[in-house]
């Protein structure tokens, strides 16, 4: 059974109802897919929420997310991981927004495939991606 971490765009999306994602997770879900969240992701929706006009409506879409996609946290190991990949990124001279960083980290140590529209994420050894926004 595959297992996911959403990054903020695939995450915010879902939380929009928008298709294809939304049809793409309750596939994945009826087939034991695993989903997940990082506390990173769940920082920049707050901060998403917090900054919207409609912050009341959002948040209790926020909350519903949560409710359904687990969350894992930016850990001790997950920070080790996040040093390699920002020093691996630094010697190819590619670096990544250190909130991406933390994503892919909590990804690569728990083995789970990044649902992500976002190209840098390419340039971090040992991801798999994929983009679900695409149709």
């Amino acid at each position: 059974m595959p297992a996911y971490l959403m990054d903020t765009n695939h995450a915010s999306r879902l939380m929009d109802g928008a298709e294809p994602i939304l049809s793409r997770v309750r596939s994945g879900i009826a087939r034991n897919d695993t989903f997940f969240l990082s506390i990173t992701v769940v920082g920049e929706l707050y901060y998403a929420v917090y900054a919207s006009q409609r912050m009341d409506n959002n948040l209790m879409r926020l909350q519903a997310l949560r409710a359904l996609i687990p969350t894992l946290p930016f850990d001790e190991a997950a920070a080790e991981e996040y040093g390699r990949i920002q020093a691996e990124q630094k010697a190819r001279g590619r670096p990544i927004p250190g909130t991406d960083a933390q994503i892919a980290a909590v990804a690569r140590r728990h083995g789970l495939m990044v649902l992500t529209a976002d190209r840098h994420f390419h340039f971090i050894n040992g991801l798999t991606l994929a983009n679900w926004l695409e149709t």
